[in-house]
């Protein structure tokens, strides 16, 4: 038994001098990174079979929060804006009415006026039409309530369908609004104007009913009266022409 352990003593001797002799004999095979051609070290590729990190965020997709295409929260939308539609030249239309020594023509039409003043609430579905003019009168007699006659654009197949000129204070600004010159009180008392008049035709069941192109006529009314400062009467007048866009 002694022997015996003698002899083991001697191998571990002999090991152990082998391993002091040569480390590579008592090492296991472990991969040393070799240096780089700029003398750095390559890193080591990834075993086959080696999960890598995976992004939560599909390839292609916009990042979650914010909808693709939206714009960024709390940028303000541009408001309304007067004006939008553009002036057509129409077949001009003279209307001269030899009682009062008035002669007037319309030469261009509006025909969706933008009026965001006006187009709110119960008027939203309103369409308005703009409509220009020029106004002499040759006599003693100047523009005014009684002088100027009643002027209304109508579909020609429902007489109770048409847009009626107003003197309106809201579509008026925004006429101004638009660089244009509204024909309004500030006229009274004047021979000659030279504006635009506004004609507003309701909506129905909450929508845009516009007047028919190519099948609208403009009336021109104006009622009797007596001038009071003379005592001169005036005979109504009334005539009618359909409005043609060139």
């Amino acid at each position: 038994m002694r022997s015996n352990t003698t002899t083991t003593r001697v191998f571990a001797l002999v090991a152990a001098a082998a391993c002091t002799a040569g480390l590579s004999a008592c090492q296991s095979d472990v991969p040393v990174p070799e240096p780089t051609a700029g003398g750095g070290t390559a890193t080591a590729a990834p075993s086959a079979g080696t999960e890598q990190p995976t992004s939560t965020t599909p390839t292609g997709a916009a990042p979650t929060g914010t909808p693709t295409g939206a714009a960024p929260t709390g940028t303000p939308t541009a408001a309304p804006s007067a004006g939008a539609a553009e002036a057509q030249n129409i077949e001009p239309i003279t209307f001269t009415d030899e009682a009062v020594g008035l002669t007037e023509t319309c030469d261009q039409i509006i025909t969706d006026f933008k009026a965001p003043s006006y187009q709110t609430g119960s008027d939203a579905d309103t369409t308005v039409y703009l409509l220009h003019c020029t106004l002499d009168y040759s006599g003693d007699l100047s523009y005014n309530t009684e002088t100027v006659g009643d002027l209304k654009l109508v579909d020609d197949k429902d007489e109770y369908h048409y847009g009626r000129a107003w003197g309106m204070s809201s579509v008026e600004d925004d006429v101004k609004a638009a660089g244009l010159n509204p024909i309004g009180y500030d006229d009274y008392g004047t021979n000659h104007v030279d504006g635009w008049f506004s004609f507003t035709v309701s909506g129905s069941d909450g929508k845009a009913d516009p007047l028919p192109e190519g099948a609208t006529t403009l009336t021109y009314e104006r009622s009797s009266f007596t001038n009071k400062g003379t005592g001169k009467t005036y005979e109504a007048y009334s005539t009618r022409s359909k409005v043609t866009i060139k």
